[in-house]
């Protein structure tokens, strides 16, 4: 039920990360329409799509983890036996799981610091930082809860056809 609703949260944060792609898309055409055609570029756009690629980036981490797409050194694990192979994934999720549960840890700490204080970017926007600050609680403990995933039930294979196609 818990590893279930798991890769669920994964694949709805890879779709939202999907949607916000496409907007992104749609925001620098926008903008750079403005900017080159009518000489009136907007205010918002390198700000807004500065903080949706972090977005994007952090939380479609969590479903390529779980399908076991995230780019990796195989040379050395492929030539050991399969045993040490599965201790070699069991270290490295534990390792990554670690990692993630600290910068998850200090990302909780600056948004909500930045929320204390008021802090905002420097801009015409004026984005409240703990906004985007608060990104990275999410996204890492996503990652991190996809690792610990992986180090109990182990790598998934990833398929080569739907890597190359970028699916």
């Amino acid at each position: 039920m818990f590893v279930s609703l798991l890769d669920q949260i994964a694949r709805i944060l890879e779709f939202v990360g999907r949607l916000v792609l496409a907007f992104m898309a749609l925001t620098i055409f926008y903008d750079s329409t403005m900017r080159y055609l009518f000489a009136a570029p907007t205010s918002w756009s390198l700000e807004v799509n500065s903080f949706l690629m972090v977005f994007v980036a952090l939380m479609v981490a969590a479903e390529v983890e779980r399908r076991g797409e995230h780019i990796g050194i195989s040379l050395l694990p492929n030539a050991m036996p399969p045993r040490v192979q599965r201790a070699m994934q069991i270290v490295v999720s534990l390792t990554g799981a670690t990692f993630c549960a600290i910068l998850a840890w200090r990302g909780f700490m600056m948004s909500q610091t930045a929320l204390e204080y008021g802090e905002r970017v420097s801009s015409a926007f004026g984005t409240p930082i703990w906004i985007p600050y608060a990104l990275l609680p999410v996204g890492f403990t996503a990652l991190g809860a996809q690792f610990l995933l992986t180090a109990i039930r182990g790598r998934p294979e990833a398929d080569p056809e739907k890597v190359a196609e970028g699916i």
